[in-house]
C-alpha cells in the first residue's frame, strides 16, 4: 500500500514535465485570498460547523462577501437562519446532505486551491445554477480550464485545531489539443492545537480533466476526496472549567500508559466524483448537464458501559464537588465540607484525575474477564454513512438584451445507512447484543431487551455491528424556472417558481425487541409535494444609488433526520408529518459611489410546520430518550448594513453590522419515546418567545486595510452580543412543568413556570493580518500572509452552549442535590491564534 502511494505521489509530480509540452497558453487569472473558504469553514471541526450557514461569497455585495469570514471564530450565522437553509453546489449540482439539509465542509477539507472558483449568491440574487434558498448558495467550478495554468506550492502553520499543512496544486491550462487537467493534492497535521488531547491527520487529493470539443461542446470530469482522523473537544460546566483552570478543558481524552488517549475520534472519508457536459447551443442558448456520486463514510466512536458500571466521564456531575451538597441554598455539614474540599483539591491539583482514567476501565473489563461476566467499558463507533447520486441540468436562453430565463431539473436519491459497531472492547472478552435499559426495566429474559430478535443474545466482537443497523432512503425531484428582465432603463425584475416532489422511507436491517412489529424492514414511504414562488424588482435613482425589493414562499419537505420519532429502534413517522412552509422578503438601499460603496437591508422571514428532534439520556427516567417537536413556527427579522469608505488610494475604512432577532412564536406539539419501551406519549413543549441559539444575533465590525506596493495590512474590530445557549426542551415540557408545580397569574388562574433562556455575555475580539505578494520573472510569485485571531486574547467568550436535558428533580418529585438547571455546557471561542500561510507559485 505505501508503495503503490509513493508511487501515485511520484507520478502526480512528474505531471508538469509530462505535460508541459502541450501547454497553449498562460492562464492570466491572479490567486485573490478574498474567494477562498476559510479554515473554519474548510473543516477544522466538521460538527461544530453543522450549526454554521454555508459561506455565502456575493463578490458585490460588502456585506455578504465579510461576515462569513469576519464573523466565523463566533459560528455566526447569516440572519440567524440554520445551515440547513443554505445549499452548496458543486458544478451546478447540489451536495448538501439530504437528510440532515447540511453541507458537510469536511468534504472539501484541505482543498482551498481546488475550491477557489465560485459564485455566491444571496437569498434571492439572479443566478444561473438554482431557484436559490432562503440562506443562499454557493457554487463551486471544479473544471479543469478554469484554473491559472502553473504549479503552486503552499505551506502553513497554526495553533488551531491542526498546526502544518501543505498543498501542491498544478494545472495544465487549456492545451491545443482542448485538454485540460488539474490536480492537488494536501495535508493537514496536528499533534495538539489550542485544545488538549486532539489530533489531527488529514489527507485530501483531487483530480480534474477536461475537453473542450469545439466552441458548442465540453466534458468535464472531477474526483476528490479528504480521508481525516480527528479528535473531538466536548463542551463543559463552568464549575469543570473552574476547576481545571482553563475555558479549553477537554474532558474526552486521559492517560493510557501515560499517553493521551481521546474516546470521541471522528473518522471520515467521503469519495466523490462528478461529470459535466457544457453545450453552447447557439450565441444565445447553453446546456450544462451534470451528475455527481458521493460515498461518505463518517464514524464517531464514544465510551459506552453495561450494567451497573460507573460513568467512567471525568465531567458527570456525580464527580464534581456541587453534587456532594446544595452549593445554592444549603449549608454543609463538617463532613460535607471535608469531601467536598478533598474534590476540589483533586480536580484542582491532580489532572490525571480530572480527565478519563483508561487504566482503570482495562482493570475493570480485567476483573469481569476473570469473573466471566460481561464488558464493563468499551468504546462504540456511530457510523452515519451515506451513498448519493444527484443530477443536475439547467438551459440558459437570453432572448434579447432586455429578457432572459433560466430553466432546470434536479434530482438526487440517497442511501443513509446508520448503524454502530464495536470499536474496542478495552480488554473484554464477552459482550451481548442486548440493551442495557431494557434488562434493568423488565428483566434479562424479556425479549423486550434484544436489540435484534431473529440473533438473540449475539456475541459482539470488535468490528461487529450492533445495537441498531437502519437504513434511510431519500428521493427528490425537482423542476425550477426564472424570468429576467429590464424596461431599458431604470428598472430590473425577475419571477422565479419551483416545483418538487421528496419521497422518504426508512428500511430496518434488525427486528428490535421492544418494536418487533416495526422495526424490521420498510416503514412505508411518505410523500411530500414541494413548490415555491419568488420575485423581486430593483429600480436604480442613478448609476449610483438603487433599491431593490424581493419576496418569496416556498413550501419544503421535512427533513428526514427528524421524520421519524424512534429511528433506532423503529419506523414510526413524526404525527402529521407536513411540508414546512417559508415566507420572506427584504428591502434593500445599495449605494455605490468613488469614494463609499455598501448597502442597507431590512428582511423578514416566518417558518411554520417545522420540525425538530433531541435523543438525550434522560436521568429521571434513566433511559434513552427521544423528543420529536412538530408543528413549530420561528419568525426571523432584523437589519443588515454594510459600507466601505475609500479614505485615500491606499486606505479604506469598512464598517459592517448586523441586529436581528430570531425566535419561536408559538408551543409545539411534542412525543416522548423511551428507547426501552414500545410506546410514545404526546405532549407539549412551551417554547414561545425562546431566540435562535449558537450565532450572535447583534455582530458589528469595524476594519481599516492598506495596501501598499505590493504589501497589505488589516486590523480589525469585532463585537459580539445577544448570543443564547439552546434550551432543553425536555425541561419545558408540559408534563415536566406540571410535575415540578404550577405559580399563578394575578387572577389567581394557574401558570406554568417556563424557564427563561440564558443570554450570553458580548464582548469584543481584536483581529489583525498582514501580507505580501511578491511578483518574480517568468509569472512566478511568492505570496506571504500572517493571520492573527483574538490578539487580546479573550477567553472568556462564549460561542454558545446547551442546557443539560435532565430535570432538578427526581421522578417523584423530590430535589436533587445537583441543579442542573444551574449548570449549562458552554463553548468558548479560540484563545489568541495565527495562521501563517506561504505560497509559491511556478
Amino acid at each position: 500500500m505505501k508503495q503503490r502511494l509513493g508511487l501515485a505521489i511520484v507520478l502526480f509530480c512528474l505531471t508538469p514535465a509530462l505535460l508541459a509540452q502541450q501547454k497553449a497558453k498562460q492562464n492570466a487569472r491572479e490567486d485573490n485570498a478574498s474567494f477562498m473558504f476559510t479554515e473554519s469553514q474548510l473543516n477544522e471541526d466538521d460538527d461544530a460547523a453543522q450549526s454554521t450557514s454555508a459561506l455565502v461569497t456575493s463578490n458585490n455585495d460588502v456585506y455578504l462577501s465579510n461576515v462569513g469570514y469576519l464573523f466565523s471564530p463566533m459560528r455566526f450565522r447569516v440572519r440567524g437562519y440554520d445551515s440547513q437553509y443554505s445549499d452548496m453546489y458543486i458544478n451546478g449540482v447540489q451536495f448538501n446532505d439530504v437528510e440532515t439539509g447540511r453541507f458537510s465542509y469536511g468534504l472539501i477539507g484541505g482543498l482551498n486551491d481546488a475550491t477557489r472558483n465560485k459564485e455566491g449568491i444571496g437569498p434571492f440574487e439572479v443566478n444561473n445554477f438554482t431557484f436559490g434558498a432562503i440562506g443562499g448558495a454557493t457554487n463551486i467550478n471544479l473544471r479543469a480550464s478554469q484554473y491559472a495554468a502553473g504549479s503552486k506550492l503552499t505551506l502553513s502553520g497554526s495553533n488551531r485545531n491542526y498546526i502544518l499543512r501543505g498543498m501542491y496544486t498544478y494545472s495544465t491550462g487549456l492545451m491545443n489539443n482542448g485538454w485540460a487537467f488539474t490536480g492537488s493534492l494536501g495535508y493537514r497535521w496536528g499533534n495538539e492545537g489550542n485544545i488538549e488531547g486532539i489530533k489531527y491527520n488529514s489527507f485530501s487529493y483531487f483530480l480534474g480533466a477536461e475537453k473542450v470539443f469545439n466552441e458548442r461542446h465540453s466534458l468535464s470530469l472531477a474526483t476528490w476526496g479528504t480521508p481525516t482522523e480527528r479528535g473531538q473537544q466536548m463542551a463543559a460546566t463552568e464549575e469543570a472549567y473552574y476547576l481545571a483552570n482553563s475555558h479549553y478543558y477537554n474532558p474526552n481524552w486521559g492517560y493510557q500508559n501515560g499517553e493521551k488517549r481521546n474516546a470521541r475520534i471522528v473518522r471520515q472519508f467521503e469519495p466523490s466524483a462528478i461529470a459535466s457536459w457544457n453545450f453552447n447551443i447557439d450565441d444565445n442558448k447553453k446546456l450544462v448537464t451534470s451528475a455527481g456520486f458521493k460515498y461518505s463514510n463518517y464514524g464517531k466512536s464514544a465510551l459506552g458501559w453495561n450494567g451497573n458500571a460507573a460513568d467512567p466521564r471525568p465531567d458527570y456531575y456525580k464527580k464534581l464537588p456541587s453534587s456532594i451538597f446544595d452549593v445554592w441554598e444549603s449549608v454543609p455539614t463538617p463532613d460535607e465540607l471535608q469531601q467536598f474540599n478533598e474534590v476540589t483539591d483533586n480536580w484542582k491539583n491532580n489532572k490525571a484525575y480530572r480527565q478519563l482514567d483508561w487504566d482503570a476501565l482495562y482493570f475493570a473489563n480485567k476483573q469481569a474477564n476473570s469473573l466471566g461476566k460481561e464488558a464493563l467499558y468499551y468504546v462504540e463507533e456511530r457510523h452515519d454513512d451515506q451513498l448519493a447520486f444527484n443530477f443536475s441540468s439547467v438551459f440558459n436562453h437570453q432572448w434579447n438584451e432586455r429578457n432572459s430565463y433560466v430553466a432546470g431539473i434536479a434530482v438526487n436519491t440517497t442511501k443513509g445507512m446508520h448503524y454502530k459497531k464495536m470499536k474496542d472492547l478495552l480488554g473484554a472478552q464477552l459482550y451481548t447484543d442486548v440493551d442495557k435499559f431494557a434488562v434493568r426495566d423488565h428483566g434479562a429474559s424479556s425479549t423486550m431487551v434484544q436489540n435484534d430478535l431473529d440473533n438473540p443474545n449475539r456475541r459482539i466482537g470488535e468490528g461487529d455491528k450492533f445495537g441498531y443497523d437502519y437504513n434511510i432512503y431519500v428521493n427528490k425531484q425537482s423542476a425550477w424556472i426564472r424570468y429576467q428582465g429590464n424596461n431599458a432603463g431604470s428598472l430590473n425584475y425577475f419571477v422565479s417558481g419551483k416545483i418538487g416532489s421528496t419521497q422518504m422511507f426508512r428500511d430496518g436491517q434488525m427486528r428490535n425487541g421492544r418494536a418487533p412489529l416495526k422495526s424490521l424492514g420498510s416503514s412505508g414511504t411518505a410523500k411530500f409535494l414541494e413548490g415555491g414562488v419568488k420575485a423581486g424588482l430593483s429600480w436604480a435613482i442613478n448609476g449610483n444609488h438603487s433599491f431593490t425589493l424581493n419576496a418569496g414562499y416556498e413550501d419544503r419537505a421535512p427533513l428526514a433526520y427528524n421524520s421519524f420519532i424512534a429511528p433506532r429502534i423503529k419506523n414510526d413517522f413524526v404525527k402529521d408529518l407536513k411540508t414546512e412552509r417559508i415566507f420572506g422578503g427584504d428591502l434593500t438601499y445599495n449605494f455605490n459611489t468613488s469614494w463609499v460603496m455598501g448597502r442597507l437591508t431590512g428582511y423578514y422571514t416566518r417558518f411554520q410546520n417545522q420540525v425538530e428532534m433531541d435523543a438525550f439520556y434522560n436521568d429521571s427516567e434513566a433511559r434513552f430518550t427521544y423528543l420529536s417537536m412538530n408543528g413549530i413556527e420561528k419568525e426571523h427579522w432584523g437589519v443588515e448594513a454594510a459600507a466601505t469608505f475609500k479614505l485615500t488610494s491606499e486606505l479604506s475604512l469598512t464598517a459592517i453590522g448586523t441586529w436581528s432577532d430570531a425566535k419561536y412564536t408559538n408551543n409545539p406539539d411534542a412525543v416522548l419515546t423511551y428507547e426501552s419501551e414500545n410506546e410514545s406519549n404526546l405532549d407539549r413543549v412551551y417554547t414561545k418567545g425562546l431566540h435562535a441559539n449558537g450565532t450572535p444575533l447583534s455582530a458589528y465590525s469595524l476594519a481599516l486595510d492598506y495596501n501598499i506596493n505590493g504589501w497589505f495590512f488589516n486590523l480589525t474590530g469585532n463585537y459580539y452580543d445577544r448570543v443564547y445557549i439552546d434550551f432543553s426542551s425536555y425541561r419545558r415540557l408540559g408534563s415536566v412543568l406540571d410535575k415540578n408545580g404550577a405559580g399563578v397569574d394575578a387572577n389567581g388562574n394557574p401558570v406554568l413556570n417556563v424557564p427563561g433562556q440564558e443570554k450570553l455575555d458580548g464582548g469584543f475580539m481584536l483581529d489583525a493580518s498582514i501580507g505580501k505578494f511578491i511578483r518574480l520573472r517568468n509569472g512566478k510569485s511568492i505570496s506571504l500572509n500572517l493571520s492573527l485571531t483574538n490578539i487580546l486574547n479573550n477567553t472568556d467568550l462564549r460561542t454558545g452552549g446547551f442546557e443539560q436535558n435532565r430535570d432538578d428533580n427526581y421522578k417523584d418529585g423530590d430535589a436533587r442535590i445537583y441543579k442542573f438547571s444551574k449548570n449549562s455546557k458552554y463553548f468558548y471561542a479560540f484563545p489568541f491564534n495565527a495562521f501563517l500561510n506561504i505560497g509559491y507559485r511556478f
